[in-house]
């Protein structure tokens, strides 16, 4: 069973979602559990995936969340709980522990998860294995939180390479939505417009890139609290007719075929750990100029598939743009290696490989 307790669509939810195909497609009988009616419950019917619609939480608390949730595994006979964010992370450990069945989290952001008693019992006596995005992470586990070095497993994330791979008739048609001609180097972002996305200093990195190549621009994939902000920040530097704000899309594959360059401009604090974001790029062959927060500078191969710059540099982001775009050479082939890249160490099935590697290390205990 993965567990996910989430309302939103977001890389966590992404994960789940690919995750569950792949073992379905490996002749697992796998369950996900998350909101009934929300886009990742939508997304896993139309996948063929069983569902179990389960309204985290359930008034009365962890405990009887945790309880309901037992019946469930035992009922279906099920062997491993696989939980992915705070809350299901809990419930599910509690509901395993309960059931006999085995449990493992994963915790794709750069963030503690030990802040009070019930989340300490949970992860020390409820919990099999911990699975961390990066090693940043498991640093952070295991000196912040005490949890025992050899149970906490670094694993990559990866997804499928066909399932992103660049479509020129979605370019083509994304482009000519936005009237974005073929001549046009344009800029990619894709995230929440939220804080720590740091989308503020990719504007102001945009700003100065557009000064020197006019014939360019930027489109910020997302929406989020920030937008307002972003918008006026724009209107402010004289860019509302070069950056773009599409809001959510459920189009990722055709927004990154139509960009030329992705910019990821995260900063620390926010719990920026692995994005699938910056895989996308990979997948579809274009270089990618990051910040080196979380384990973001892991993804590229420096000066071979991109750049990493410091957090909140808009000048460092900027120098290697204008690096890319005075040797234009560079981009195809900073672009060839970024999906060689993808090949060798990101796929999903390497990360599943990694992952079933855990289960069966789970179900030798029991």
């Amino acid at each position: 069973m993965l567990t996910n307790a989430s309302d939103i669509y977001s890389g966590g939810e992404y994960f789940v979602l690919e995750f569950g195909k792949k073992l379905k497609e490996r002749n697992y009988d796998v369950i996900i559990c998350c909101h009934p009616g929300n886009l990742l419950y939508d997304k896993a019917k139309d996948a063929g995936i069983s569902l179990f619609g389960f309204d985290f939480p359930i008034k009365g608390g962890v405990f009887k969340t945790a309880k309901l949730l037992s019946k469930y595994i035992k009922q279906h006979r099920i062997d491993i709980v696989h939980s992915n964010n705070n809350y299901d992370r809990t419930t599910g450990g509690f509901a395993a522990k309960l059931a006999g069945a085995g449990h493992i989290t994963m915790n794709h952001s750069f963030h503690s998860i030990s802040h009070n008693i019930t989340q300490y019992i949970r992860n020390q006596y409820c919990t099999d294995y911990f699975l961390v995005d990066g090693f940043c992470t498991k640093e952070l586990l295991v000196k912040k939180d005490k949890i025992n070095e050899d149970k906490v497993k670094v694993i990559h994330l990866g997804i499928e390479p066909e399932s992103m791979q660049r479509d020129l008739a979605a370019r083509k048609k994304v482009r000519d939505e936005f009237n974005i001609s073929d001549d046009t180097i344009l800029f990619g972002n894709t995230g929440r417009l939220v804080e720590f996305k740091g989308q503020e200093y990719l504007i102001r990195t945009f700003a100065e890139v557009n000064k020197q190549f006019a014939d360019t621009k930027l489109m910020i994939v997302g929406n989020g609290k920030l937008e307002k902000d972003l918008k006026e920040l724009t209107a402010s530097l004289g860019l509302t007719d070069k950056v773009i704000f599409p809001g959510f899309r459920d189009d990722m594959q055709a927004c990154y075929s139509a960009f030329d360059i992705y910019l990821h401009s995260s900063v620390e604090g926010g719990g920026e750990t692995f994005p699938f974001s910056v895989l996308y790029s990979l997948a579809q062959g274009i270089p990618a100029v990051v910040t080196d927060v979380g384990d973001v500078a892991r993804m590229i191969d420096e000066g071979v598939t991109g750049f990493a710059v410091k957090d909140k540099n808009p000048q460092a982001m900027t120098e290697k743009i204008l690096y890319l775009l005075n040797n234009r050479n560079l981009i195809g082939e900073f672009g060839s290696n970024a999906l060689k890249l993808l090949h060798q160490k990101f796929t999903l099935d390497i990360m599943a490989d990694n992952i079933i590697d855990v289960y069966n290390k789970i179900k030798l205990r029991m």
